[in-house]
């Protein structure tokens, strides 16, 4: 590949880095560092495979969108509206959960910065404001721009951090035995820990929309070189952060005897002094900032991305409602921010078990989404020249039985 083409195929990542940005949050700051310092690297290949068994379905809903030049939302109504449905209905409740989970946890993260000058509910009114007003000007352009320089200070940030940890090593002490995740007991954190790994598969839906935006922004139709490349970059980094973030929790806190705090404003303030007492001083701030770029682009991404898909789905079944996909993108996005905040008060002193919560119903949900896309693209709705070849087909099939299996197996353990 020459320089020119790789520069060429670099300034057009936009979609592919607002995946990423939905997905380096929560999964990653909350639930990858919960595994290193819990597990040590046990649980590395876990996350891998995870990201393995995802892939596919992220995957098409950059190929569909470059395919047909439509969104996955009108692929599930040309499959019948009850596939539509079906998406609403779990993503509601989705886009609710997910948007309390994020925004909960970069509020804390403001208020490390800030002090508590404002009460925690105020911060997480503050963080959704600053969103919603960076959305309602530009929509994708504001989006696309503000991503591409958040991802770039995330990725230095944290790579950064990792390369000091390994340089100090672990803090555990030599004889110190890690508990093992592979019992029954660690199987909810499991579940939590895969269910946004690297994030919930409907986000799959919000990359076609960002490339239907991305495309009316620059007047000019995706290439599937383009995509491809776009989509692999994003979910490469989202893949290789995730490590690094595992590997932070497993080098400085692991073996430490410490319990992560449960209030949003605790968990922030002891992650960031943790790193800074075993790095040094200078760390707080690199980690402070990789800390707050990630979750401040997740709630961004998140915040514009489930009302854009709510809806432009509602619209597609009601195209007379409200007067249109605009006017259904503020007031879905008023309803999801009003219903988020309204379930943060509800959990305002247990972060993790929010957390927990929304994750172990994306990994539940998973199976859903996941047959809805392979089932798409799949179709005569794809053209034949970009429907998947054997080797993806069989890697979907290995996914949906995984997240049907564990999913039973969790139901089985937690209800039965």
């Amino acid at each position: 590949m020459s320089p020119s083409t790789l520069l060429t195929l670099l300034r057009a990542c936009g979609p592919g880095l607002l995946m990423a940005g939905a997905a380096i949050g929560v999964s990653h700051l909350v639930q990858s560092t919960r595994a290193g310092a819990d597990f040590g690297f046990q649980l590395v290949a876990v996350v891998l495979l995870i990201n393995l068994l995802k892939y596919p379905f992220f995957e098409y809903g950059h190929r569909y969108a470059v395919a047909t030049g439509h969104n996955l939302l009108d692929g599930y109504r040309l499959l019948g509206s009850g596939f539509l449905y079906a998406f609403l209905a779990l993503a509601a409740f989705s886009a609710v959960g997910s948007t309390a989970g994020v925004t909960f946890v970069t509020a804390g993260l403001a208020q490390y910065f800030f002090g508590t000058v404002l009460s925690p509910t105020i911060w997480n009114v503050v963080v959704m404001g600053i969103c919603v007003a960076l959305l309602a000007g530009g929509h994708y352009r504001a989006l696309d721009g503000t991503m591409k320089l958040i991802m770039a200070v995330l990725a230095a940030a944290t790579i950064t951090a990792f390369v000091a940890a390994v340089w100090h090593g672990p803090v555990a002490p030599p004889d110190f035995i890690s508990p093992s995740p592979w019992t029954i007991a660690a199987l909810p954190f499991l579940i939590a820990l895969m269910g946004w790994m690297p994030a919930p598969i409907e986000i799959s839906v919000f990359q076609s929309l960002w490339i239907q935006a991305r495309e009316r922004q620059t007047g000019r139709r995706t290439t599937v070189e383009e995509a491809r490349f776009d989509f692999n970059f994003g979910y490469g980094m989202t893949t290789v952060l995730a490590i690094f973030f595992l590997g932070l929790g497993a080098m400085v806190m692991h073996g430490s005897g410490l319990t992560l705090q449960n209030s949003s404003g605790g968990f922030a303030t002891q992650l960031i002094e943790v790193y800074q007492q075993v790095l040094g001083g200078w760390a707080g701030p690199v980690i402070a900032l990789a800390a707050f770029t990630t979750m401040f682009s997740t709630t961004l991404t998140v915040i514009d991305g489930y009302p854009r898909a709510l809806a432009q789905g509602t619209h597609l079944l009601a195209p007379k409602l409200l007067g249109g996909p605009d006017r259904l993108y503020a007031t879905w996005m008023a309803i999801t921010c009003l219903a988020a905040l309204v379930l943060i008060t509800m959990f305002a002193s247990s972060l993790t078990g929010l957390i927990d919560l929304v994750t172990t119903l994306a990994f539940l949900s998973a199976p859903v989404y996941g047959y809805l896309n392979y089932r798409l693209i799949t179709s005569s709705h794809t053209p034949a020249a970009l429907r998947p070849g054997m080797a993806m087909r069989v890697l979907s099939w290995l996914g949906l039985t995984f997240f049907v299996g564990f999913s039973v197996l969790f139901v089985w353990f937690r209800f039965l």
